[in-house]
């Protein structure tokens, strides 16, 4: 998602350059009275600002060395799951920060250095050949599992491994490794024998063989799913393979100690780890206990009563977005960072009508993208997306709108008449529209609805829990059709901050696995295909690559971009060393956050 590189090119760096100048810029002005810069000191640490708006992202707000106390969290549904390599959702991402190391890690400094990666586990960042086909790492001496065992190269390797057995372990980033790491069809440790590509001479050292080059393999080694998995142990006799996320090992300063799905998970120090191998986290909280509750006017009552100090994967919701709008008290302790996150409406191209272009192109001009803005929190939601691409990747094109939908961005009603007469359905059609059980979506569903009827497509609503929404629901291309569901509600982020780690999982057609797929319409553009496999090849922004890319994305009118995301957090005025983590959806850094009462 973002990083510094010297020498992966300009990518990183003019990426990188984007995030910093977004984070700082995108505040509306009334915001920016409020906000202080975050001082760095003479020795590098980085002192802390006040607790006042928006101030999380510039600095470490109530920043302290008070050790102790329990985090208390909140999350409307559980994570998709605690296995570092099938997790894809952004929040659970930023909560394996928690107990998971990985080679490669993002920085803790806040504010605008907080996008740069930096070696984890790894001594230091990826040795490459010239070409960008091997990649070689050192790791750190002394690291230990949670259980006192030493975490070596053939931990991280069998950890990679595991992705290779789709059969099993499914769902996450997996599609990056099995297409870049040489493997000869291998399929995974669980039918025996070794991925030879992936070398090990000693405990320390791992080297990777790619298929081509890739430049940014650095920002691969940051995903949860490169992580290491104990490659004798596997979570003991019991919790092997998809079973493995109901007590996966230790490698970070957090281990889980009580996990019931759905209910709740209580993390407690891990006494194997050690601060010195660790420059990334701090941790100050003695426990974190993250409970999942579906009822969203609950958290928000939670939250501003001090029961809970935070949600972990969401904002706040519109009852108590409305009183810290209005209450200073509430609002300096309250947070509207960007995320770096498109929210757009899956069209599926493979459910009819919708596999003609005209009728897809008749949503598209239908839409009334200013109600679905009002329905994901209105100013403090975001703003009106015309392209795919966010502001922080390369390839934003600030002036795109293929699909122009009037100066108030309530749609072209005359224009999307014109493409149901063309797509044979002058009174419109019926479909089914999928959204989960998250904060927003079933608002966003009813502002679809409310707009596309309008031009006579009638929607009915297909909602699913939040946890298997987008792996299994709309993230199986056979249930999509099975269920006829025509659109979707989705949003998307990029893996890492460059066009491929935003681009490759959403639109690269040639791997649709059955479930955890993440071409959610299922998209197959030789046109696509082959700009993405030309960009990894060497380093460099490829801004007009990028650009060409997301153009044809639009004419192929399977993506309909409407916001890009900001989100509203409230933060309890007791926790301490509070930041936004931009490199990971902008979500608050709750490895290092501590609290004020040591309770």
């Amino acid at each position: 998602m973002s990083g510094k590189r010297l020498k992966i090119g300009g990518l990183a760096i003019a990426v990188t350059a984007a995030l910093v100048l977004s984070a700082c810029g995108s505040s509306k002005s009334s915001n920016s009275t409020n906000n202080s810069s975050a001082q760095t000191n003479a020795n590098g640490t980085t002192a802390g600002v006040s607790a006042a708006f928006n101030n999380a992202s510039t600095g470490f707000v109530n920043k302290s060395d008070k050790t102790g106390g329990n985090l208390k969290l909140l999350a409307n549904a559980d994570c998709d799951s605690w296995d570092p390599a099938r997790t894809y959702y952004a929040w659970c991402f930023n909560m394996q920060r928690i107990f998971t190391r990985t080679l490669v890690g993002f920085s803790s400094l806040p504010g605008a250095n907080n996008v740069k990666i930096e070696p984890d586990l790894a001594a230091g960042l990826g040795q490459h050949n010239a070409d960008f086909t091997q990649w070689t790492y050192k790791l750190q001496s002394g690291l230990k599992w949670d259980d006192g065992s030493p975490i070596t190269s053939k931990d991280v390797k069998y950890g990679i491994e595991r992705l290779f057995a789709q059969d099993v372990i499914n769902g996450g980033p997996s599609s990056y490794f099995l297409a870049l790491i040489k493997n000869s069809g291998y399929k995974g440790p669980y039918k025996g024998g070794s991925l030879d590509t992936i070398q090990t001479p000693d405990d320390q050292t791992i080297t990777f063989n790619l298929t081509s080059s890739y430049a940014d393999f650095d920002y691969l080694m940051t995903l949860p799913a490169a992580a290491p998995v104990p490659a004798d142990k596997e979570g003991g006799s019991t919790f092997k393979g998809a079973s493995y996320t109901n007590h996966p090992a230790s490698s970070g300063p957090y281990k889980i100690s009580q996990y019931t799905p759905k209910k709740s998970i209580t993390f407690v120090k891990n006494p194997q780890w050690s601060q010195s191998t660790d420059k990334i986290r701090t941790p100050k909280a003695d426990t974190i206990t993250l409970t999942f509750d579906s009822n969203l006017d609950d958290e928000d009552q939670q939250l501003q009563s001090g029961q809970a100090d935070a949600e972990a994967d969401q904002g706040v919701n519109s009852t108590l977005q409305s009183k810290i709008a209005t209450d200073p008290n509430l609002k300096k302790n309250a947070d509207d960072p960007i995320t770096g996150f498109t929210r757009y409406l899956a069209v599926m191209q493979t459910v009819a009508p919708l596999t003609n272009v005209h009728c897809r192109n008749a949503v598209f001009y239908a839409i009334n993208k200013a109600a679905l803005l009002r329905a994901r929190g209105g100013q403090y939601g975001g703003q009106i997306a015309n392209t795919m691409s966010p502001p922080v990747i390369a390839g934003y094109d600030a002036s795109a709108n293929p699909f122009p939908t009037g100066a108030d961005s309530t749609g072209d009603l005359t224009k999307a008449k014109d493409e149901l007469k063309a797509c044979g359905q002058p009174s419109g059609f019926s479909t089914k529209m999928a959204y989960s059980t998250s904060a927003h979506s079933k608002d966003v569903f009813i502002a679809t609805q409310q707009s596309l009827a309008r031009v006579g497509i009638k929607l009915t609503g297909a909602q699913q829990d939040s946890s298997n929404y987008y792996s299994t629901f709309i993230g199986s291309p056979a249930n999509i059709k099975s269920q006829g569901l025509g659109l979707a509600v989705a949003g998307w982020g990029a893996d890492f901050p460059t066009g491929f780690g935003f681009w490759n999982s959403i639109v690269y057609g040639k791997n649709l696995p059955a479930t955890g797929n993440t071409n959610y319409v299922s998209l197959n553009d030789p046109k696509v295909n082959s700009i993405l496999e030309t960009v990894v090849k060497s380093a460099g922004t490829h801004d007009s690559d990028f650009k060409t890319l997301d153009a044809q994305v639009m004419s192929d009118a399977v993506y309909l971009p409407y916001v890009y995301d900001k989100t509203l957090f409230y933060r309890n005025p007791r926790i301490t060393n509070v930041r936004v983590n931009f490199a990971l959806g902008g979500y608050y850094d709750f490895v290092n956050i501590g609290t004020s009462d040591g309770k």
